[in-house]
């Protein structure tokens, strides 16, 4: 009896070593969700609050629920729904960090997009290589995003690079010959100030150029010191947030910028937000912004469709953000019904062989390591307000000249 009853204990630990250890190995790799589940969960991630752009954040969650409402609608993807787990990571990496653990380890994602700024995603994607999950970036330019070469990260922003060089063609472009910059110092910020500064001492363009804390509020003495020995004729206002507007604000205040000496540049995706008006009144009149997306353009089918659906659901037309944080998601979407799979290897090797139409043109993503490794890069245009409170979409193209609706207005 002792031996049948020690026999039996025996087969009982045996089979619950079994069970446990297939019960831990069906979140290997990434944290993924049970084969059980009846939803495949996708992680979002992006700014809510501040020092990161509360708008920003709020128009990629909103767009990818866009998404994942219409694919669901469609039938799901893997005969599943998809599920949007989304974390808020103030554009900080202490926080973009813990929110990433958390869809990770909590909320066990499959896969994670989004983020808009680039110090937060750097922190972000070494979440996503450590627990091999893929992470496709929405709208976070710093080259060092992708040219760390982590095959776990995607990205479908402009990165420094291409956006410093289209600057630099811009200021060719309109002659400009005295560049004033001020960047906040965020990755963001710090590299496109250092590509920028290279390419334009290879022109023989003359600049000045300051960092400034990203929570700065009075930039007034920052304004003075770029301005004090030579007056700019044009300020590339490298910030975001907050700060890019009150730089617009104090700049035409002070008389700097916009005026009919010196140009305003702002290179942030705030420029597009509505409230650029409520921070800066009158001052945003004739700031010239670049944007991948505007509706004077035509890009491909799916664009339309997308602005139209986004305006009847949120009741106001979506920034080129909004396009970005839908494709994130019919990409991953179509990733993993190729693959067949909800395995991280497989997304990513899927991921790696995309040509899919997206709402800016056909989405594929380059192998060859460096800035560009796994980052489809949209066009970039270049336009001007023109009239106070003027909604984006009723803004001029006015760079590159093939595609231009209009030409610069100088202030009076």
């Amino acid at each position: 009896m002792r031996k049948k009853i020690s026999l039996l204990f025996v087969m009982m630990f045996m089979f619950a070593s079994i069970v446990g250890c297939a019960s831990s190995s069906s979140t290997d790799g990434g944290g993924n969700s049970s084969s059980s589940e009846d939803v495949i969960r996708i992680g979002g991630i992006g700014p809510l609050t501040p020092p990161g752009s509360p708008a920003l954040g709020e128009e990629l969650q909103q767009s990818m629920q866009l998404a994942i409402d219409e694919i669901n609608a469609d039938g799901g993807v893997l005969g599943k729904d998809l599920e949007l787990f989304y974390e808020d990571s103030a554009g900080t990496p202490e926080k973009g960090q813990s929110a990433m653990e958390k869809l990770v380890t909590k909320e066990k994602v499959v896969a994670i997009a989004g983020e808009g700024h680039s110090s937060a995603a750097l922190a972000e994607i070494e979440v996503a290589k450590r627990n091999n999950v893929p992470f496709i970036v929405a709208e976070a330019w710093s080259d060092s995003i992708t040219e760390k070469g982590y095959e776990q990260v995607f990205r479908v922003a402009p990165n420094n690079s291409m956006f410093s060089k289209r600057v630099i063609e811009f200021i060719q472009e309109f002659g400009y010959e005295n560049v004033a910059i001020i960047a906040e110092d965020s990755d963001w910020g710090i590299g496109n100030v250092e590509l920028m500064e290279t390419q334009l001492e290879e022109k023989g363009i003359k600049y000045n150029s300051i960092v400034v804390d990203r929570n700065t509020k009075d930039f007034v003495p920052q304004l003075l010191e770029l301005t004090k020995e030579n007056e700019p004729d044009i300020l590339l206002n490298i910030m975001t947030g907050i700060g890019a507007y009150l730089v617009v604000k104090q700049a035409h205040e002070l008389g700097i910028s916009p005026t009919a000496e010196t140009a305003m540049f702002m290179g942030g995706a705030d420029a597009a937000y509505p409230e650029i008006w409520e921070t800066t009144g009158e001052a945003s009149k004739y700031v010239i912004w670049q944007t991948p997306y505007s509706p004077k353009a035509d890009f491909t089918e799916l664009t339309k469709p997308f602005v139209e659906a986004f305006k009847k659901e949120y009741d106001r037309n979506p920034s080129y953000v909004g396009l970005h944080g839908y494709d994130t998601v019919i990409i991953l979407a179509d990733a993993i019904e190729r693959a067949g799979s909800t395995e991280p290897d497989a997304i990513i090797k899927a991921l790696e062989e995309t040509k899919l139409l997206g709402t800016r043109g056909e989405i594929t993503f380059p192998l060859e390591k460096g800035p560009d490794y796994h980052n489809w890069l949209p066009d970039l245009l270049f336009m001007q307000y023109t009239e106070t409170n003027q909604s984006p979409d009723d803004a001029e193209i006015v760079f590159p000249k093939n595609v231009s609706t209009a030409d610069i207005i100088v202030p009076e």
